[in-house]
């Protein structure tokens, strides 16, 4: 995830279903999110007050909770086949939209389509439904306070609007306040942003940066990945080989799963789509 300009501040989300969400600029210059005033620098707290009042225009909502809803899913797809438009709140340099997860909450989320992931604040990933465990998997990634690891997870749905993708890659932070909408979002589509309407426009594709189609990304990774299984499998078969043995095969499999890693690396950069890369 490359370094965003906004600094999204260390804060929990509160517990109750509506809060104000405050904003304050460090002496940086670098603008900060939080829904806790006492984190706002007490000389700032007047204006960042008025600014979340029930009568500022453009006032961005938290998140809401509610109750799961009939699944959707039919296809890691848009539900929309046509073009879907988004409007956006523009929020001090900041793109704001609301985002539903796995059909459980809703929470405001930075549009950064330079990011990689999709990136949840532990608290709203906790609310949809998202556990993470010891043995859940990690990633790291450049922010603007450097190099941090997150927990990897698969998201049930991602919607915004109209616009519906399910079996998304996701990332989970402890730091961030309010999430970001990254590229295995907006890797389903192609889009336009409108700053003048405040409006973005999407479109379903079916390839990305890459010029390669889904169905042929689908295939590299699942050839690779049955070569791999297939090895497992093997090895763990035949327990009674001589070490020798057991060595070679160790290093084949190590090289296929070394295979493996670089083709991941090759689709990070063309941003494909997590659900291409599953089977």
């Amino acid at each position: 995830m490359r370094p965003v300009l906004v600094l999204l501040a260390l804060a929990a989300l509160a517990g109750a279903a509506h809060a104000d969400i405050y904003r304050w600029t460090d002496g940086q210059g670098q603008i900060h999110f939080t829904q806790d005033l006492s984190r706002v620098p007490e000389g700032q707290r007047p204006a960042a007050r008025n600014a979340a009042g029930a009568d500022a225009p453009g006032r961005v909502q938290t998140y809401s909770r509610g109750a799961p809803v009939a699944s959707q899913r039919t296809a890691r797809r848009s539900l929309s086949r046509g073009l879907v438009h988004i409007r956006y709140e523009q929020q001090h340099g900041a793109m704001l939209v609301m985002v539903r997860l796995n059909d459980r909450v809703t929470a405001p989320f930075v549009v950064d389509t330079g990011a990689s992931d999709v990136t949840i604040p532990a608290s709203v990933a906790r609310s949809a439904g998202i556990l993470v465990g010891p043995d859940t998997p990690t990633a790291l990634y450049q922010t603007a306070n450097g190099v941090v690891s997150h927990p990897i997870v698969n998201l049930d749905s991602v919607q915004v609007g109209e616009a519906r993708i399910e079996g998304v890659r996701g990332s989970i932070s402890d730091s961030m306040q309010i999430g970001l909408l990254g590229g295995t979002f907006f890797n389903n589509f192609t889009f336009q942003i409108d700053p003048a309407a405040q409006l973005i426009s999407l479109r379903p594709n079916d390839r990305v940066r890459s010029g390669v189609s889904e169905t042929q990304w689908r295939s590299r990774f699942a050839e690779l990945n049955g070569k791999i299984e297939t090895l497992e499998a093997y090895i763990a078969d035949n327990q009674f080989f001589r070490e020798s043995r057991r060595e070679e095969l160790a290093q084949r499999l190590a090289a296929l799963e070394g295979s493996l890693e670089e083709l991941d690396l090759e689709a990070d950069r063309a941003r494909v789509p997590q659900a291409w890369r599953d089977g």
